[in-house]
């Protein structure tokens, strides 16, 4: 198992710098790009959300996430998929995703809060 340290996907610098939804990263997982094989989002702490979400190319997923913080995209972790089945790649990935919304629950909640009283 590898984390964010490594090369990312080329186009997280082309997200937005908010959450997205479901319809984004359906389109993500539908491209015309032959190297990425599909997307599934999670559930965000803001119903039609997306702050997380896994996207399965060739031989390896990523977990990505939405860092409030800093208002960009990266990769959570990532992991082999050589040998793994597509259920098993998405319970996995959801594991990674559900520890990441654990570890970030107070910062996510802090931005929503900022931004409520931005306008």
């Amino acid at each position: 198992m590898t984390d964010s340290s490594e090369t990312s996907p080329s186009f997280l610098s082309s997200l937005p710098s908010h959450p997205i939804t479901d319809d984004i990263v359906k389109q993500i997982g539908e491209s015309d790009n032959s190297k990425i094989h599909g997307a599934m989002g999670f559930p965000g702490s803001s119903p039609g959300t997306i702050e997380a979400f896994l996207l399965d190319m060739e031989a390896k997923t990523y977990v990505i996430v939405f860092d409030p913080t800093a208002e960009r995209w990266y990769v959570y972790k990532s992991f082999e998929t050589e040998g793994m089945s597509h259920q098993e790649t998405v319970d996995y990935a959801s594991d990674l995703a559900n520890e990441w919304l654990a570890q970030s629950l107070s910062d996510r909640i802090a931005a929503a809060e900022e931004a409520e009283q931005d306008i």
